[in-house]
């Protein structure tokens, strides 16, 4: 097995971050919370990993807007979601489903289950996200 490079994201570290002992946080948007994996610590702030979930159930679509970063991908664990992007129109995510988003595309979630539950990984970690209509 090759090793990992000298400048690898966290060379060296070993870490876990088990469910039954972690915490959800409020977030980027207030109808979903928050699970840090762990790995904005371990790679000095280069790379998020968190698992993200509604916090209450969707009423209306959310604001229109994008982010300003390097990478973004996401995963969907269970439930669903659909969300309208500049240019593309509206996709409905669910169970099994990966994207990567251009950096910078406009986006909407439209509308999600009350299940929907999502691994995000983005790089840098802390990136600025500009709402460009309600």
């Amino acid at each position: 097995m090759a090793r990992a490079a000298s400048g690898a994201f966290g060379k060296g570290r070993f870490h876990v971050s088990h469910e039954r002992t972690a915490y959800w946080d409020p977030g980027l948007r207030s109808y979903f919370e928050y699970r840090d994996l762990g790995m904005v610590a371990l790679t000095g702030g280069r790379l998020r990993a968190h698992v993200i979930r509604p916090s209450q159930p969707c009423d209306k679509p959310g604001d229109l807007h994008y982010h300003n970063l390097e990478f973004q991908m996401v995963y969907v664990l269970k439930g669903w979601a659909r969300v309208n992007f500049e240019g593309l129109g509206e996709i409905r995510f669910e169970a099994g489903s990966c994207m990567y988003q251009e950096p910078g595309i406009h986006h909407r979630v439209v509308e999600y289950s009350d299940d929907y539950t999502v691994i995000e990984i983005t790089v840098p970690a802390d990136f600025e996200t500009v709402s460009v209509a309600p």
